[in-house]
Formats: C-alpha cells, sequence, structure tokens
C-alpha cells in the first residue's frame, strides 16, 4: 500500500515539475517565442513516459528537445497565428457583412473551418513529438490526422474544449492538472494512431 502512495506520488509530481519547465521555457521565449518549442518538448516527455520510459531525466530531456524544436516549431506558430486571427476576424464581423437570413449558415462554415485548423495545430505537437520531418511536412501530417479519423478529431476537440472552459471557469483546478494532463491525453490518443501507422507501413515493405 506505501508503495502504490509513493508511486502515485512521484507520478503527480512530474506532472506538476512539466508544468513548471513548461511555464518558465515559455516565459524564457518571452512567451511568443517560448509557447511553440516548450509545447513541443512537453508532449515530447510524455511521449516518453507513455512509452515506458519513466525514469528519463526530465530537465534535459525537455531542453534538449526545447533547443532543437525552437526555430521549426516557431516557424509553424508564424504560419498558424496568422490562420487562426483571420478566422476569428470573420467570425466576430458576419453580424457586420452578411445578411442576416444567410448568417448561420456562414457560422457554421467558419466553425467547420475553425474546427478543423485548430486540431490539425493541436495535433502539430503529437507529430513534432514522433516524427522527424522537414517543418511544413508537419502541417501536412498533423491535417492527416484530422481527416483520417474525423470521429476521434470530434473528440479531441470536445476535449480542448472543455479544458478551455475548466481554464476560465476553473482557474484553481487548471492551476493543479495544468498543462501536462492536457498533453497526456492527446498524446496517448495519436500515439496508438502512430503505432497502427508505422506497423501497417512495415508489413507493407515485407
Amino acid at each position: 500500500m506505501t508503495q502504490k502512495v509513493f508511486a502515485i506520488a512521484e507520478f503527480v509530481y512530474k506532472f506538476i515539475a512539466l508544468n513548471v519547465l513548461w511555464f518558465v521555457f515559455c516565459l524564457i521565449g518571452l512567451g511568443i517565442f517560448g509557447f511553440m518549442p516548450a509545447t513541443v518538448a512537453l508532449f515530447s516527455v510524455v511521449r516518453q513516459w507513455i512509452k515506458g520510459e519513466k525514469d528519463i531525466p526530465l530537465f534535459a530531456t525537455f531542453f534538449q528537445n526545447y533547443k532543437s524544436e525552437f526555430i521549426s516549431s516557431n516557424i509553424l506558430g508564424a504560419i498558424f497565428i496568422p490562420i487562426l486571427y483571420v478566422l476569428y476576424v470573420n467570425f466576430a464581423f458576419v453580424s457586420y457583412f452578411y445578411p442576416e437570413g444567410i448568417q448561420l449558415y456562414i457560422y457554421l462554415l467558419i466553425a467547420g473551418v475553425s474546427s478543423i485548423v485548430v486540431m490539425t495545430f493541436v495535433n502539430i505537437f503529437s507529430v513534432m513529438a514522433h516524427f522527424k520531418y522537414p517543418t511544413l511536412k508537419y502541417i501536412k501530417v498533423a491535417a492527416g490526422l484530422v481527416f483520417l479519423n474525423p470521429l476521434r478529431a470530434i473528440f479531441q476537440l470536445m476535449w480542448v474544449v472543455a479544458y478551455v472552459l475548466i481554464a476560465i471557469f476553473y482557474p484553481n483546478v487548471f492551476l493543479v492538472i495544468g498543462v501536462s494532463v492536457f498533453a497526456y491525453i492527446l498524446m496517448s490518443i495519436n500515439y496508438a494512431v502512430f503505432q497502427k501507422y508505422l506497423l501497417a507501413k512495415e508489413l507493407k515493405l515485407q
């Protein structure tokens, strides 16, 4: 019983420590330039945990991935931020530019496109943590995850929305679970997909 308690406490401690690292390295990158590489590094660490590598050096693993993905992740961030901003502006001004009779359809269209873009953006971190591709190919693979299984993508989107709502309405809870739990769940879902993909690729080559 005591060993189980210690194991749980250690597991919780690792998640908390990972949250702290993510926050610190976001600040080191002045927020704008730190968010993308810090988040990729966070996903890389939880990927190792999912693989069963529980005793990896936390700081060294995080810092190595932060450095190696700093430029490529910020390039991807520079691509997505304007797209997300344009979608937001279009959504905000629908009532000003379209007749009332078609506004609902425009809202639905923008919401659909935004969902695809948001989930592609979110999946970028899992893909970068698992694969090594040329920078722009990460977008193609991340978008492929969305279209490969729309039901899974909808489930992930619901998780993202729920997490955002927790952060807004229950900030104390959010501070406890942090971004590491969010990353762990999303990475777990995508890791299973990646393993199936790699297995299918190996069988095809045989």
